[in-house]
């Protein structure tokens, strides 16, 4: 008689070792938790290659950026990252910059950029997650822009510079922000800023068109010197007006050349004239628009305001504008001039942008190079003596010479 099949298995040894019992018992919990760690371990790694590839493109645009607007962008759209706060704070260094320079020519433009400056300073200043040496740049670039502003009283000033101290006592700073403390104390840096909070300079305002007829021009409504109104004298008016016309066609055609406009002479006489003043001088002699590429300079560290002086009698405006742009083709990056014919106008900028715009700086004439008149003047080159007629020196007179002076 055979044994029944359960009678075997309870005659078999109990054979199971302990980590079978455990996954017999918890392997449901365990398969739970080693799948939730692998979509934890996906997650995370898809999170940081999304981050890598952001902090990239934040950084690349970054390199890019010249102006404060530029920043500003860049500070909106990768806000709470490392980016973020580095542009913000060149958002603020670049208003502050511009505000200090505004404050001496257009105080109204002036205070507004330093306003502006101060919000984005106090942004990095409050955001957690800026790195020390931000923040530091941060609260020194507050602190002059807080000078700045100041008048007869300095307190606000001391305090900023005081600030500074405190929060960052082993900053490369520490030695200028001292000696500013101690200056603003004095009685002489009161009496200066009380003068300058008084200031109230202006841009010059544009130059208004000249309203009213041509010298010579009839008053209008005046029929006393109108002709009859007769075949004879419209034939010969027009016949008279088409001559005119067939006389001076260059003329006309002149006066829609941005270059042949910037031939006009005038007298250039710069004493410390800020750039922009003394290219609008030379825009408003050869009636000529030309615009300056503020962004172009500062990118350069140019500004608007470097003053000019020179003297020059008598040139043509495209002399005038080379005298000023040679004072800085050594430069690491030099201004050039731009002329859009089809635009009518002309452009201050920096070979660097010129390039990245794809524009053609102006080349000028060389020096050594003179316009030919002799097509327009041949009575005065046939005046001129040649070198064949010049009176050759004969023998005689040679071996006379010598004798003479023995």
């Amino acid at each position: 008689m055979k044994p029944e099949p359960m009678q075997h298995a309870k005659a078999l040894p109990n054979t199971t070792s302990p980590i079978v019992k455990w996954f017999d018992q918890h392997g449901n919990t365990a398969t739970a938790i080693i799948c939730v760690a692998m979509i934890g371990g996906a997650i995370w790694f898809s999170y940081y290659r999304t981050t890598s590839g952001r902090n990239e493109q934040a950084w690349a645009r970054f390199s890019q950026a010249r102006s404060a607007e530029d920043f500003a962008g860049i500070a909106e759209d990768f806000s709470s990252t490392d980016v973020g706060a580095w542009a913000r704070l060149s958002e603020g260094e670049r208003l502050l910059e511009s505000g200090i320079s505004l404050m001496f020519s257009d105080r109204a433009a002036g205070l507004g950029d330093l306003k502006k400056a101060d919000e984005a300073l106090r942004k990095v200043l409050s955001s957690s997650g800026a790195l020390s040496v931000t923040r530091e740049r941060a609260q020194w670039a507050l602190a002059k822009s807080v000078e700045t502003q100041s008048d007869a009283d300095s307190t606000k000033a001391v305090a900023a510079y005081e600030t500074f101290l405190k929060e960052f006592p082993k900053s490369t700073y520490k030695v200028t922000a001292e000696e500013r403390i101690e200056t603003l104390k004095s009685g002489r840096a009161k009496e200066f800023y009380a003068w300058f909070h008084k200031q109230k300079p202006k841009p010059a305002d544009r130059a208004k068109p000249k309203d009213g007829l041509p010298s010579g021009h009839p008053p209008i409504g005046d029929t006393s010197k109108e002709l009859p109104d007769d075949g004879e004298n419209t034939t010969s008016t027009e016949k008279k007006s088409d001559a005119k016309t067939d006389d001076k066609p260059a003329e006309a055609t002149s006066l829609d050349s941005v270059q042949d406009r910037l031939k006009k002479e005038l007298e250039a006489d710069f004493n410390r004239t800020p750039l922009q003043d003394a290219f609008k001088l030379i825009a408003e002699k050869c009636n000529v628009e030309i615009n300056i590429d503020g962004d172009a300079l500062k990118a350069a560290g140019f500004t608007k305001n470097m003053p000019q002086t020179l003297k020059l009698d008598n040139v043509t405006g495209l002399a005038a504008i080379k005298a000023i742009l040679k004072k800085y083709e050594q430069e690491r990056v030099p201004l050039v001039l731009v002329v859009d014919e089809e635009q009518k106008k002309a452009l201050i900028t920096t070979s660097e942008f010129a390039e990245k715009e794809k524009l053609t700086p102006f080349v000028f004439p060389k020096e050594s190079e003179k316009p030919k008149d002799n097509a327009e003047n041949p009575k005065e080159e046939a005046d001129k003596p040649k070198a064949e007629d010049a009176p050759k020196e004969t023998k005689e007179e040679s071996k006379d010479a010598p004798a003479e002076s023995k």
